[in-house]
């Protein structure tokens, strides 16, 4: 008789599990209850992808103003004869053209200032900006920023 007993003892306790278990669909379908999906499901990334902030448009944006910014160093002013230089960013589909290049000394360094636009999915904007040449470390960036949409200058 006792072997019968834990017998279905053993039995109950697995139906029990069953209607216990840690799946939300198995204990909807066990219990009669409705069970809701993940509202905002966790998606695994790579955890040694750089981590991105913001608007995937600034991203970008800062790849098309360092495109601006080595077509400007680059220039061959000689050449140039006063005209646009048009530039293209195959890793954003951006374009433009670069003007009004002008080369000077500033505190012993060579410097370019430059207007430029910006022809992207999100608009045209005109940039203006300068870049020096330091000796020691190559070109960097004195200034670079939007002057505006060309919408704002109508």
């Amino acid at each position: 008789m006792i072997g019968h007993g834990a017998a279905a003892v053993v039995a109950l306790s697995a139906l029990a599990g069953c209607a216990v278990g840690g799946n939300p669909i198995d204990d909807a379908i066990s219990t009669s209850a409705i069970s809701l999906a993940d509202p905002a499901p966790s998606i695994a990334t790579d955890p040694f992808a750089p981590q991105r902030a913001g608007d995937p448009g600034d991203t970008d944006r800062l790849i098309d103003e360092d495109t601006i910014r080595l077509a400007v160093t680059t220039a061959d002013l000689g050449k140039l004869n006063d005209g646009a230089l048009p530039w293209a960013s195959a890793a954003t589909g951006s374009s433009g053209t670069i003007t009004e290049i002008s080369q000077g000394e500033l505190a012993g360094q060579t410097c370019r200032r430059f207007s430029a636009t910006r022809n992207a999915y999100d608009g045209v904007t005109l940039y203006r900006g300068e870049v020096c040449l330091d000796p020691r470390s190559g070109w960097w960036t004195r200034s670079l920023a939007p002057a505006g949409t060309l919408r704002d200058a109508g």
